[in-house]
């Protein structure tokens, strides 16, 4: 009889601290984070993204994703998030984000399948444009597919629309050059 009571107590605290722990966790509330964008070459270009991770009802990490942009030529862009947080010059944002085990950062290989891919932004005839997307692909806390490991992350706006590569690695089916960088920091 004194085990039975034994277990049952051992039992509710462990169910306390399980409880106190996830209400802590969720307690936390959402990581926020942003970017500042400017023109590869044209400083006429200039916008600001901002991102948010919070977790479903299924307890996966959901990274919503809005970015506005002004200056940029009428029509869709492409926009990823790249593997380096630099943008002095543009090109060493590196590749496309894609830590995974085989990770292929090629902008036109495993396009549209790394981690970091997202979808078009539309620009109007005055050059503004607005993007807000959602992706399970990344996150902004510590793990795996974090954006902020050890040396950052950009997000990058290209000069062309991204076709999702249908025909497979074919040079500039990703977007082509880059029109706009924004290094994405904590906040």
């Amino acid at each position: 009889m004194l085990m039975n009571i034994q277990r049952r107590v051992i039992i509710y605290l462990l169910g306390v601290v399980a409880f106190t722990v996830g209400a802590g966790a969720s307690a936390a509330g959402p990581v926020h984070a942003v970017a500042v964008i400017s023109g590869c070459n044209d400083d006429h270009v200039e916008g600001s993204a901002k991102l948010i991770e919070r977790k479903s009802k299924e307890g996966v990490k959901i990274v919503d994703v809005s970015i506005n942009v002004r200056g940029l030529n009428p029509g869709m862009h492409a926009v990823h998030i790249h593997e380096t947080g630099n943008c002095t010059p543009c090109s060493e944002a590196k590749g496309h984000f894609d830590p995974g085990p085989h990770g292929f950062t090629s902008p036109d290989g495993n396009h549209p399948f790394h981690t970091g891919d997202l979808v078009n932004i539309k620009v109007n005839d005055s050059g503004a444009g607005a993007l807000h997307t959602v992706t399970t692909r990344v996150t902004l806390s510590p793990g795996p597919l974090s954006l902020f490991d050890a040396d950052g992350s950009a997000i990058i706006i290209h000069t062309n629309p991204d076709t999702y590569c249908p025909e497979g690695a074919v040079t500039g089916c990703a977007g082509g050059a880059r029109a706009a960088c924004g290094i994405i920091t904590l906040q």
